[in-house]
């Protein structure tokens, strides 16, 4: 037995965009109203949000942004119960909390990275320490059970985290995020 997700079309949805909503088989003669969304590209996704489907995107240029250059396809935020509803080749990161998604700040974002590229994650909370609320980023940490992954890279350096697996040495986080600095004119 599993679970299965899909969208469902309301009676007052005109109008949906084909090109991200694909009607699933009809059964039994009912009428079609069950959807997946099919996500190409950070446009799906944004025009996903406009329809008001939790669902973010992250794109290499927003990481580099923020003071951590790399490249990486989109990666594609969505809420682990709607998984199932969700086609797409792009990297996908879930949350447990849906209102996270729907309304993503940068801790938000920060979180996530923890999931994709723990070293990144740091690299970005170090650089971007000025602009983040700890507490709600020691929170989104608890909520999505990353505990071990932010003491590994020693995210407890930045907020009251206790300590949960064994971290990487001190010396060897310094040197690799120190390595990967954005030079010249961010894009």
């Amino acid at each position: 037995m599993h679970a299965e997700a899909a969208l469902v079309r309301d009676a007052w949805d005109r109008g949906l965009p084909r090109s991200i909503l694909e009607p699933q088989e009809r059964k039994n003669h009912r009428p079609r109203s069950r959807y997946r969304l099919v996500l190409r590209d950070a446009a799906d996704v944004e025009a996903a949000r406009a329809l008001g489907i939790p669902a973010f995107a992250i794109p290499d240029s927003m990481v580099t942004m923020l003071g951590y250059p790399m490249r990486f396809p989109t990666l594609v935020v969505v809420p682990r119960g709607q998984r199932g509803a969700v086609v797409t080749d792009l990297p996908i990161v879930e949350f447990l909390s849906e209102a996270a998604v729907a309304r993503p700040r940068l801790e938000d974002v920060l979180v996530a990275m923890l999931r994709f590229d723990i070293l990144a994650a740091r690299a970005l909370v170090q650089r971007n320490l000025d602009l983040v609320d700890r507490a709600y980023l020691l929170k989104r940490i608890y909520q999505e059970d990353l505990e071990e992954q932010a003491t590994r890279v020693r995210l407890q350096d930045f907020v009251p985290l206790p300590p949960k697996g064994e971290p990487l040495p001190r010396r060897a986080l310094e040197r690799a995020t120190s390595a990967n600095r954005p030079r010249g004119v961010l894009p």
